[in-house]
């Protein structure tokens, strides 16, 4: 025979049929890979839990800075921690102004619908509690915790000069009215803790939630102004607010 040797025509075709099955499967692989890579970036989006927008209301004379170490370890959990600070911070003209205040800079920072979870100290317990029982809060908070906050009033604020601190008072028209309002708040998972050793809530039991049993936790913490920063009040807030997260 003249010309192309027979024997290589089925070689070259061999070559051929061999490659194209192969790069199709190295092809289909690839496109598999991807596609799990998507589908498992999906599922975890739809399983990993929201964020929980958490806010700090501090007392007189604070700044949102008393609640730097929880603050520290709620961030650590995935939370959206915001602790503004009011001004003046003397309450001097009442405890309304500082809820307007607080109203305003939540809205600014969370919009006006995204849920809260309330953490409390001393009189920024009832300045929260203005907030949601009177101007709307309620429909957007999913959880309150109270740190030493005299829901009851104190025997000392009375005395005081300033009249924002006198509607503290055990009998004022303020703490009254409040508490006639304790209502708008039902459905809303609370929290509060008090020491019996505590000078500023007098008597120290006003610090305990009134309205419902099994609300309230001791801590023997020495002094009022420890118990923002005591350890075991602390842990159980971060354990509370996560378990909250997770309900349905």
């Amino acid at each position: 025979m003249t010309g192309r040797p027979f024997a290589a025509i089925p070689t070259c075709m061999n070559t051929c049929r061999c490659r194209l099955p192969w790069k199709a499967a190295r092809t289909a692989s690839t496109f598999l890979v991807i596609l799990g890579i998507l589908l498992g970036r999906s599922a975890d989006a739809r399983t990993a839990p929201t964020p929980v927008n958490v806010v700090l209301v501090h007392g007189f004379w604070d700044t949102g800075a008393i609640f730097d170490p929880l603050v520290a370890i709620l961030e650590k959990q995935g939370c959206h921690c915001f602790a503004p600070s009011f001004c003046p911070n003397d309450f001097r003209d009442g405890v309304r102004a500082e809820t307007l205040q607080l109203s305003a800079a939540v809205d600014r920072r969370f919009g006006q619908r995204a849920p809260l979870v309330f953490v409390c100290f001393s009189m920024g317990g009832l300045v929260a509690r203005d907030y949601v029982e009177n101007f709307g809060g309620e429909r957007r908070t999913s959880g309150m915790l109270f740190i030493s906050t005299a829901h009851l009033g104190t025997v000392w604020a009375a005395a005081s000069p300033r009249p924002g601190v006198r509607e503290l008072g055990i009998r004022s028209a303020f703490i009254r009215a409040l508490n006639a309002r304790v209502g708008a708040m039902e459905r809303i998972p609370v929290r509060a803790y008090w020491t019996p050793f505590d000078l500023v809530v007098l008597p120290a039991t006003n610090a305990r939630w009134p309205f419902a049993k099994g609300m309230s936790q001791s801590v023997l913490c020495p002094t009022h102004s420890r118990m923002v920063r005591n350890s075991d009040v602390m842990a159980d807030i971060a354990a509370r607010i996560r378990d909250w997260s997770q309900r349905p």
